[in-house]
Parts: C-alpha cells; structure tokens; sequence
C-alpha cells in the first residue's frame, strides 16, 4: 500500500483522490471518505448522530441518514487526509473517551477500506442528547 501513498503525494488533486493501479485509475471522492467517516462515527458508543457541520444560532440538529456526510469535512494534504467530525453524544457518558474512540474507529475504517493514509481526525461535540430507554 505505500504505492498509493508515492503516487498520491505526485498527482493529487482537491476534491478527488485519483492513483493509479496495473489496469486502470481508481478515483476515490470526498463525499465517498466522509460517508465512510460519519458511518465509522455513528458505530461508536455514545455516538447519538452526526451534526451539521454550519451550525446556525447554536443550534444543532441531528442529520437524517441521507444527511450523514455534511457532519464531516475532508481535506486532503500531501501528509494524508485531515478529517473534521461534528458529533452527538449521549448525556451521561465521558466525552472525551467517546471522542478518541471515534478518532480511532474512524482512522482505522478509513485507512483500511482506501488504503490513504489518515493524518489527522479532529473530533467536534456539537451537542449532548438524552437516549430514551427502550421498556
């Protein structure tokens, strides 16, 4: 896999991650890495749901399913991939422990499945929510 890291440092472009393999050119998106992300970030614990990442008035809103990659922001470096996630979390739980386990989850699933290399994942809790339990 350090091929892909060669060759991405030499024909990389903003919004579209493009290497080429033996028989033929991979293109990997942004909006293809951050569903990616915000999945890796909702299989979580205490992740409640993903935010808009241009919260209005303080306000924040859980995205719907469809919505889930505008709670995360990719920017490609020619160190490896900057990820910015906007979260929920459960109340009750330490948030800074739910926040390395995102960072975690989500550099690894990341690396993984497009084989780049993830520079850094910042995590933004942009807003507590209770969980109502189930009788």
């Amino acid at each position: 896999m350090r091929w892909i890291h060669d060759y991405m440092s030499k024909y990389y472009t903003k919004s579209l991650q493009k290497y080429y393999t033996d028989i033929g050119w991979v293109e990997i998106s942004e909006n293809a890495i951050a569903t990616l992300a915000s999945l890796s970030a909702l299989q979580s614990y205490g992740v409640v749901g993903m935010a808009a990442r241009n919260i209005a008035d303080g306000i924040s809103e859980l995205l719907h399913r469809e919505e889930l990659n505008k709670g995360v922001q990719i920017e490609f470096t020619n160190e490896g991939l900057k990820i910015d996630l906007y979260i929920i979390v459960a109340y009750g739980l330490r948030i800074p422990e739910v926040a390395h386990n995102v960072m975690e989850r989500v550099k690894w699933n990341v690396e993984k499945t497009t084989g780049l290399l993830v520079k850094e994942v910042n995590v933004n809790v942009w807003g507590i929510r209770v969980i109502e339990e189930k009788k």
